[in-house]
């Protein structure tokens, strides 16, 4: 059966982190309110080299995208797909896919919620704008 979808945005194109749910429930935690400046300022360094180089670039059915391993933002390559409202991608040097639910997505936003390998929805959202 053919499904035509109108009006639905496409994820392809350059999306750029913005905003992460999960690091702001921690900068704003007991924990991290208890921890010395120094170690306050290293985390809110670290988020902020996230937020800075963190990206996602859908073309066709590749995916060009930066992960943060070993305190250092590194560049990858997989590919995508789409199963209804789950974005599924698959790095080329593992052999494992990641899953997240796509809770918004129009022409200037995409957000996503990461899926963990249980199936469970995480309750945080990263948030993408379009470049």
């Amino acid at each position: 059966m053919l499904v035509i979808s109108f009006n639905k945005p496409s994820i392809e194109g350059k999306w750029k982190m913005n905003r992460s749910e999960a690091f702001e429930k921690i900068l704003t935690s007991n924990n991290f309110q208890m921890q010395d400046e120094q170690q306050q300022k290293a985390l809110a360094e670290t988020f902020n080299k996230i937020l800075d180089g963190y990206y996602y670039d859908f073309r066709k059915d590749t995916v060009y995208f930066t992960d943060f391993k070993n305190y250092e933002l590194v560049e990858l390559k997989g590919i995508y797909w789409i199963d209804a409202d789950t974005l599924i991608i698959g790095q080329f040097d593992k052999i494992k896919v990641q899953k997240y639910l796509i809770s918004k997505i129009n022409e200037k936003e995409l957000h996503l919620k990461l899926i963990d390998p249980k199936g469970a929805v995480l309750d945080m959202r990263w948030m993408f704008k379009r470049e």
